[in-house]
């Protein structure tokens, strides 16, 4: 009965992902803005600016508003990297669909922000389906964010949240979090790819990107 229900739930939430609209996914990129943003101005949570300004690219990740029945938990969020020059691009959106981002992230409900510091962290953004489990696995450092959080070696991810801070041997198991390819279909007006938005830079930042960028550059300083 479970597993009948729990397909049911998945079934009814791909369908309502591709019936989103572009004014939703605007408010979803502003939602994900203020959560940041809420979150940075929380010294126990913050991400340190150096941190957040040697990063080439970025997922922010909210599983506050996710559907959770039977251990399956929906979460969703924006990917973004950093061009030549060092300047944010557009978003591309991401799902998180999996129970768990990993044995100590776990399945609850929270606001992630994934540093990707290294250019092989940041290529599986290319990929449907990513996985930093090893890469993510290194994250060392304080249990909290904050001024004075740092990392012990130089890892590939780094994870915060707006709950714990910094996470101490995070890791992301493959599948955890996937494009969603149906949002970013509907927000750019035609088919596109995490390559062809983060990558290529075929289309231009929103202004409700632009927004964000400018509170991702606020808080790099």
């Amino acid at each position: 009965m479970k597993t009948l229900l729990l397909g049911l739930l998945i079934m009814g939430l791909a369908i309502s992902a591709k019936a989103v609209e572009k004014p939703q996914l605007d408010d979803r990129i502003r939602t994900i803005t203020d959560k940041f943003t809420a979150m940075q101005q929380n010294p126990s949570t913050a991400v340190p600016a150096q941190q957040l300004a040697q990063a080439k690219g970025v997922i922010l990740l909210d599983r506050t508003g996710g559907a959770f029945m039977f251990g399956y938990h929906q979460g969703n969020g924006v990917a973004l990297t950093r061009d030549a020059a060092g300047k944010w691009g557009p978003v591309s959106f991401v799902d998180s669909k999996k129970a768990s981002l990993g044995v100590q992230i776990g399945g609850g409900k929270d606001f992630f922000v994934i540093l990707l510091m290294s250019q092989s962290a940041v290529d599986q953004l290319r990929q449907s389906s990513m996985d930093w489990g090893a890469e993510a696995s290194a994250t060392g450092g304080s249990q909290f964010a904050g001024a004075q959080a740092s990392t012990k070696a130089s890892p590939s991810v780094v994870v915060y949240s707006a709950r714990n801070g910094l996470y101490a041997g995070a890791a992301i198991n493959g599948g955890a979090i996937s494009t969603d390819n149906d949002a970013n279909d509907v927000y750019y007006g035609r088919s596109v790819s995490p390559d062809d938005v983060l990558f290529s830079h075929q289309v231009a930042p929103s202004m409700a990107t632009e927004d964000l960028i400018a509170k991702l550059n606020q808080y790099s300083k």
